[in-house]
Parts: C-alpha cells; sequence; structure tokens
C-alpha cells in the first residue's frame, strides 16, 4: 500500500518504518473503505464516552474525569475495587448494545457476551490468568460501583446519581470435559438498575467494532479506545473548528498522569501517538488535528463519524 502525504505524518511527524505501525495504519485503511455492517455495528452511551475509568489498577475507590463542564465520578467499596482497563470498557459496549437490541433490563451474560467477545477475537480462557477470571473481577467492581454525574457552567449546577447494576448473579462454570473446551458463562445474569438502562439506551453513540478490535488486538490501549470513540462522538456535532486545551484533554482522558511538566509531557506525547492511529479509521478522510503552534492545545475541525447515522429500534 502507498502511503498519502496525510498517512506518512503519523505518530508525531515521524516517518512510519516499523512494521507494527504500517500494520496498523494498513488495518485502519482498509476498515475505512466501506461502513460497517449491522453485526460489525457497536453501541456506547454518550456519557461513557465524555468520560471513562482509570486505565490501569488505582489504590483509591473514587475515580473522576472532567470534560467541560461534565463530571463523572465513579465509586467502588475499598475492599472491591474500581474497574480499570480495556475489559470494563467492552463491556460497557456489550451491555449498551444487548440492552438496545433486548428491550429489556435483565441481561444474560451465556451466549451473547460469549460471542460478542468472539466477534472481538477475545477468547474466553480459564485458569487463574485466564480471561474469565479477569472479566469476573471486573464484573465485580462494575457492579458494586456507582457513578456520580455532575454539570456546573457557573450558572446552574445539576446532579445525577446513577447506580449501574441493581442485581448481579455471576455463576462462572467450565463446560464438562468433552463436551467443549469452551469456557462458558452459563445462568449468570445482570440486571442493569432503571436510571442506568434509560442512561445507556438513550441516543447511544454508533462506533465501527472492527475498529475497537484492531485497536484492542494491536495497540491494547485503553486511551486509544477513550479516543476513538469520543472522536467518533465528536464528529457527529462539530460544527465549527473548536480549540481545546492540553489542560483540558489531560482532565479528560490523562488522569493516570501526574499533573507536573514530566507527566503532562507524556501525556501529550501518549494522546498524539493514539489519536494518529485512530484517525485513520473515519470513512471519507482522516478527521483534521492540529496542534497549535504555541503548544497549548490542538484544534478539531468538523468531519465525519466513522459509522452512518444510528437506525431506528421501533
Amino acid at each position: 500500500m502507498e502511503f498519502s502525504e496525510e498517512q506518512s505524518d503519523l505518530f508525531g511527524g515521524h516517518s512510519i518504518t516499523d512494521d507494527r505501525s504500517r500494520e496498523l495504519v494498513e488495518l485502519m485503511a482498509s476498515i475505512s473503505e466501506r461502513d460497517p455492517n449491522e453485526e460489525e455495528r457497536g453501541y456506547i452511551a454518550r456519557m461513557l464516552v465524555q468520560a471513562c475509568f482509570p486505565y490501569r489498577r488505582i489504590p483509591a475507590n473514587e475515580f473522576s474525569r472532567v470534560a467541560n463542564n461534565f463530571r463523572l465520578t465513579i465509586m467502588a467499596p475499598s475492599d472491591v475495587g474500581l474497574p480499570f482497563g480495556v475489559l470494563p470498557r467492552l463491556m460497557f459496549m456489550w451491555m449498551t448494545r444487548e440492552a438496545m437490541f433486548k428491550k429489556n433490563r435483565r441481561l444474560e451474560l451465556g451466549h451473547s457476551l460469549t460471542e460478542f467477545m468472539m466477534q472481538l477475537n477475545l477468547s474466553l480462557t480459564g485458569g487463574k490468568t485466564g480471561t474469565i477470571t479477569r472479566l469476573r473481577d471486573q464484573m465485580k467492581r462494575m457492579a458494586s460501583s456507582t457513578l456520580s454525574v455532575t454539570y456546573d457552567n457557573g450558572r446552574s449546577w445539576s446532579l445525577r446519581q446513577v447506580g449501574m447494576i441493581e442485581e448481579a448473579e455471576f455463576l462462572w462454570e467450565e463446560k464438562q470435559a468433552g463436551k467443549s473446551d469452551q469456557p462458558g458463562l452459563w445462568s449468570s445474569t445482570i440486571l442493569l438498575s432503571e436510571a442506568f438502562y434509560k442512561e445507556i439506551t438513550n441516543r447511544p453513540v454508533p462506533f465501527d467494532m472492527r475498529v475497537v478490535q484492531v485497536i484492542r488486538e494491536k495497540t491494547q490501549s485503553p486511551l486509544a479506545l477513550d479516543l476513538y470513540l469520543w472522536l467518533n462522538y465528536r464528529m457527529k456535532y462539530l460544527s465549527r473548528p473548536t480549540d481545546i486545551p492540553w489542560g483540558k484533554l489531560q482532565l479528560q482522558f490523562g488522569a493516570n498522569y501526574a499533573d507536573t511538566r514530566q507527566g503532562r509531557h507524556e501525556f501529550k506525547r501518549e494522546f498524539l501517538k493514539q489519536m494518529e492511529v485512530v484517525r485513520m479509521a473515519f470513512r471519507k478522510a482522516a478527521p483534521s488535528i492540529k496542534e497549535h503552534t504555541d503548544g497549548r492545545g490542538i484544534r478539531l475541525l468538523p468531519g465525519e463519524s466513522s459509522v452512518p447515522d444510528i437506525p431506528r429500534f421501533d
């Protein structure tokens, strides 16, 4: 594949020379050649696009992210801990999609979750370090957590407390030997709270499951997942060039980075690296994101999202 001038400027202006970076660009470019079909569509709640969970385990039991006037705080019992990393993000994608199509707060984790994970090429494996063990841990964290959503523009202030899961029963069993070597999640169920169910099914943001699969497999970066969902959301509604300071971007995406000169530098470098990968997933052309010459932030220009408008489910 020949790389355009725009593609050759990826990764902070450095030319693409290593095989891993070249493979990423080629995969993203091939995805953008056609719209996702219905099976390749995913959905995620708007509130979880604007702010999400820690990227790695943290000792605290409270975590906040800020996007302009919007603040999302997640709280969990100290003996359970906060959800973190890629798996909770994948689980929220599954819950949103499942709740939309089933139109039911009670979700069965059996075949549908297994199929969802398989669609992402994420094998469900047993054992102490298997994906089922890690998934079980993250599900316990999610089920035990509550969300606090506040909006404050200086003139008005609002608060919503959202318990995500009202009931949960996890029976993590493996099939009997000889029947199948594929572990199962048989009989496990979750009941979403009414408030959370309404939140995630009210005009959720569509995304391309193929892009999520590439990000999960090739970068294993929660930040890249967050940036893809966020940019996809912003491209649907952005009507004019918008300047975003690095400080605001770090509040939204870089809470795991220290608020020091070194921490800000590391966040900026990682943000630009992952954003350039994400940009190539868009259908018509990579969205224009330029860093200001004064180094204070980025300018985001209007473009098109990576998926067509959401279909009606009535």
